[in-house]
């Protein structure tokens, strides 16, 4: 061994660049006997001018080589004039000729009198194999005939696979004579005798490379019946009577507003408490009327039945769709959607669709699965990514927790409303800082529901308002980058935790001050530092699923902050932030605070609480609201946070004033995740009172509604008794329209 390791230092380092063999040894030192032999390099890419190129082999037996196949024409073998049958660590040359053509691989065998391998050398081609078909579907007349599908290819109709799926309950057989001409596939199709039925197939051209490799493009066709009708076009009000299983040729037509392979198309549905279904938003479309007034969501039934190009005007043959009816808000879905279903789709542009600009307030149920522009909106919550979400417990870690994330979205008119990235969302954690200013975020309205953060008793039922809206673009999100070209104003702003004096004091701002009604009994602070997930991205580390785009790989370290930036200086600096890739901010950065007390004061019988204070004298709007970010950051903290308002800030008096209830999330519990259990903090918007205004303290409380908790078991949820509890916040503002 030690003589095959000199040869291959002295003969192979200057062919390989440095790299290295190790020796197989015992565990006393002593060197074993092994039998070695192999090529470095098993696949080996040439370039399409072609050249000669050293094959390195490690060997300490005999071997012999040669062609698979000598008549290849373009590959040959150049020993040297040292024949072809070598004796331990050695190499061989092979030349290729230029390729003009497409890529093309050759192989050359290498044996032993008991071991074979194989090195392929694969050479690129000047031109590449091109093969789609400009028209996705076409239209045949019911008394059949010679039909044509555009079709982009520089390959021969020889060369390629074909493939005819009939998909309709005929017989099948009524196409033939396949040819290609003139960018054209030319075929002719038999009569359709049925006077009634349409007649559906697919046909899939397909050509295998020289490498192996598949490419391949389907066109969809439907003939019309005897009296050659295409069935009967109906409208989208039509289709929201047909609810159940269409049994008519009947198609709509209408416009494609979502977006193949868009990883925010649609919801990522949790089929277990950790396990999601990735496909759902790659099966997932939506078609609206050309008028834009009403749409349906499309559920196709596999990822390749979703060929809706976007903005692409298209007909869909509804026969075998299963129309199905949601209430509150009344919305439709059209299910079991296939891909042989596409009677005709013209390609269009974002001017093929029209603006529908509203405020929140002005939606309608009829807006459901529309395109829609929501006028004068803003991100309140001034940090953080659009998913900031512990990754551990997502894809980008490898884990099945957290499929979305519910962004808090309010607007001129005091409405709020939230806005939904999925965690398969390309562009969610690049390391862009959101914008903070206000202006109009375009999108697909949708309802969905998420239980993470609201609570209702079973899954799929937690409700987090009507409306929501989902964007495909980063650019839809059409806000102004600066918070000073926003509608509203901030009085007061907690973005990370303040401690002077044992008070936390506002970091935007010098407006009042947020204490707790019960210090820590050592240092006498309001509270202490603890992590959040903030981090702006990117995230991920070596159990990434996701293997393309910013979010793809490893990336750890704190490169890009949490969007808290102060007089131009970014202020979350400490090294172990997304130390690990999961986005989280060291507790270092007091980017979040809790305070660990007994919520439930057994003397006084009420609630310890949060004491947020501020002035609003001098202040005139006509929108005045609160903004915080919450979590429970041990199980067993209080369920239900209670908002109220007072002037005398005393807790132990009864005379405050009431503004709102609502539920608090918990911490994910890893070894056995609930479904109310969030990876985040749950944004919240508390519109206050205009009575507020004009007062020199006003003091907003936030304590336990009751002594309801949760537990770490199903059916848990507020069961429980308050016990040590940890409410933290991320984020507290009060804003007003300027």
């Amino acid at each position: 061994m030690k003589q095959i390791k000199s040869l291959y230092r002295r003969l192979l380092l200057p062919l390989l660049g440095g790299l290295a063999l190790t020796a197989c040894e015992k565990d006393n030192g002593e060197e074993t006997r092994v039998s070695e032999f192999g090529p470095y390099e098993k696949e080996i890419v040439a370039p399409w001018k072609g050249g000669t190129r050293n094959i390195p082999v490690l060997s300490n037996q005999p071997y012999d080589i040669e062609l698979i196949n000598p008549d290849n024409g373009w590959l040959t073998l150049d020993t040297e004039g040292r024949g072809t049958h070598f004796t331990g660590d050695d190499y061989f040359k092979v030349h290729a000729t230029t390729n003009d053509g497409f890529p093309r691989m050759e192989g050359i065998r290498l044996w032993t009198h008991n071991r074979a391998d194989t090195v392929y050398i694969k050479q690129e081609g000047f031109i590449t194999p091109k093969l789609d078909f400009s028209t996705r579907s076409i239209m045949v007349p019911g008394d059949g005939g010679q039909a044509t599908a555009q079709l982009s290819t520089n390959l021969e109709l020889e060369d390629l696979r074909q493939s005819i799926v009939y998909t309709s309950a005929d017989e099948g057989g009524w196409i033939s004579d396949l040819d290609i001409s003139n960018g054209f596939l030319i075929l002719q199709t038999d009569p359709n005798a049925d006077p009634e039925a349409l007649r559906n197939a697919r046909i899939t051209l397909s050509y295998r490379d020289g490498w192996n490799r598949t490419i391949s493009s389907t066109v969809y066709l439907t003939q019309a019946n005897a009296k050659n009708e295409f069935g009967h076009e109906i409208s989208f009000g039509e289709v929201r009577d047909m609810v159940g299983i269409v049994n008519k040729d009947v198609y709509i037509e209408g416009r494609i507003i979502s977006d193949i392979g868009n990883g925010n198309n649609g919801e990522n549905t949790m089929t277990g408490q950790t396990s999601i279904d990735y496909t759902e938003t790659y099966r997932t479309a939506y078609i609206q009327s050309l008028d834009g007034s009403q749409g349906f969501m499309i559920k196709t039934v596999t990822e390749d039945d979703n060929i809706f190009e976007r903005y692409s005007k298209v007909r869909i043959l509804l026969k075998g769709v299963t129309v199905e009816a949601e209430s509150n808000p009344e919305r439709y879905i059209l299910k079991k959607v296939t891909s042989a279903m596409v009677m005709s789709s013209v390609s269009g542009s974002a001017a093929d669709i029209p603006q529908k600009v509203k405020h929140y307030n002005e939606l309608t149920d009829m807006d459901v699965y529309t395109w829609v522009t929501l006028a004068d909106c803003e991100l309140p919550v001034r940090k953080g990514s659009l998913t900031p979400i512990n990754e551990g417990y997502a894809r980008n870690t490898g884990a099945n927790r957290e499929t979305k994330y519910p962004m808090l979205v309010r607007d001129r008119n005091g409405d709020s409303f939230y806005m939904l990235t999925n965690t398969t969302c390309k562009y969610r954690r690049d390391g862009s800082m959101l914008p903070y200013g206000s202006g109009n975020i375009s999108g697909v309205l949708v309802h969905e529901t998420h239980d993470r953060f609201v609570w209702m008793g079973s899954k799929d039922m937690g409700d987090i308002g009507r409306y929501q809206i989902r964007h495909l673009t980063r650019e839809d999100i059409a806000l102004e980058k600066d918070f000073e070209n926003s509608f509203s104003a901030l009085l007061t702003e907690y973005r990370y935790g303040k401690l002077e004096s044992h008070i936390f004091r506002p970091t935007t701002g010098d407006n009042g001050y947020l204490t707790f009604t019960r210090p820590d009994e050592k240092s006498g602070d309001a509270g202490w530092g603890v992590s959040d997930p903030s981090y702006l991205g990117p995230i991920g580390n070596k159990d990434n699923l996701d293997k393309e785009g910013p979010t793809a790989g490893i990336h750890t370290g704190n490169i890009n902050g949490n969007g808290v930036v102060e007089n131009g200086k970014q202020m979350c600096t400490d090294k172990g932030t997304n130390s690990d890739g999961k986005g989280n901010l060291s507790s270092a950065e007091f980017s979040a605070w809790t305070n660990k007390c007994q919520w439930w004061n057994t003397e006084t019988d009420r609630s310890e609480a949060w004491l947020l204070h501020f002035s609003t004298q001098g202040i005139s709007t006509n929108v005045l609201s609160l903004q915080a970010a919450v979590q429970n950051r041990v199980i067993g903290g209080p369920r239900y946070i209670r908002v109220d308002w007072s002037e005398h800030g005393d807790n132990n008096r009864d005379d405050w004033n009431p503004i709102t209830e609502f539920q608090v999330p918990d911490i994910v519990n890893w070894s056995y995740t609930l479904y109310w259990q969030c990876a985040g903090y749950k944004y919240v918007n508390v519109p206050l009172p205009l009575e507020l205004l004009g007062k020199d303290d006003v003091c907003i409380r936030f304590s336990a509604a009751n002594k309801k908790a949760g537990g770490k078991e199903d059916g848990e949820f507020d069961d429980q008794t308050i016990t040590t509890g940890e409410i933290a916040f991320s984020y507290i503002g009060v804003r007003y329209n300027k």
